[in-house]
């Protein structure tokens, strides 16, 4: 298989299983629906077994015009991955900027957002905006503040931008906006590391 054509099989993968997750966290049907989908979905998680290699594929192929295509298996953007909504990250005007909507497969309070996942998107952001920036390195802090309810099914603007480094230091802030309202803030400090040291780290 080409290797454009497996990307786009592994995309639409993911997109399947993401709306498998949704109908799971949402499905009211009946003993005799449910068992019957449990039993085609292990035939078919069988079948995917069957072509599991170890170790699993690269995490980083490389390539592409994104972030999210330089990391397709990343939980929070990564179109290979069904438990990524997925963020959709660009770069504005010195800012990174994610796109996203969450459904209830993301819930925490009642229609909100879980702040776990609003905590795991803001970290990415960051990062998309300190590499955007010409640094790089892991997250050492992550702090938010809550302001007020993230609502689900809305659409929410995530932006990320380098405040300062000090030497290896990069200080990194963000806000998260839905219709214009600050729902969250986030302050990060990461630690610059070479390109090398930092994929050491994924062996």
């Amino acid at each position: 298989m080409a290797a454009d054509s497996r990307s786009d099989a592994l995309a639409d993968l993911a997109a399947s299983v993401r709306r498998l997750i949704h109908a799971t966290v949402t499905v009211a049907g009946d003993v005799a629906l449910l068992g019957d989908a449990a039993a085609r979905i292990d035939a078919v998680t069988t079948a995917l077994c069957a072509a599991v290699t170890e170790p699993p594929p690269p995490r980083y192929p490389g390539g592409g015009d994104s972030v999210a295509e330089w990391m397709p298996y990343d939980p929070v953007m990564g179109k290979w991955n069904p438990l990524a909504a997925p963020l959709v990250v660009t770069w504005e005007d010195g800012r990174a900027v994610g796109a996203v909507r969450f459904g209830t497969p993301y819930e925490g309070p009642p229609g909100c957002v879980h702040g776990a996942v609003i905590a795991a998107s803001f970290d990415q952001v960051l990062n998309v905006a300190n590499l955007m920036d010409g640094t790089a390195g892991p997250t050492a802090r992550l702090e938010l503040t809550f302001r007020a309810p993230t609502p689900l099914h809305r659409p929410l603007r995530f932006e990320g931008w380098v405040e300062r480094r000090e030497a290896r230091k990069i200080h990194s802030r963000g806000r998260l906006l839905a219709g214009g309202i600050v729902t969250a803030e986030a302050a990060g400090l990461f630690i610059e590391l070479d390109p090398e040291r930092v994929m050491k780290l994924v062996g």
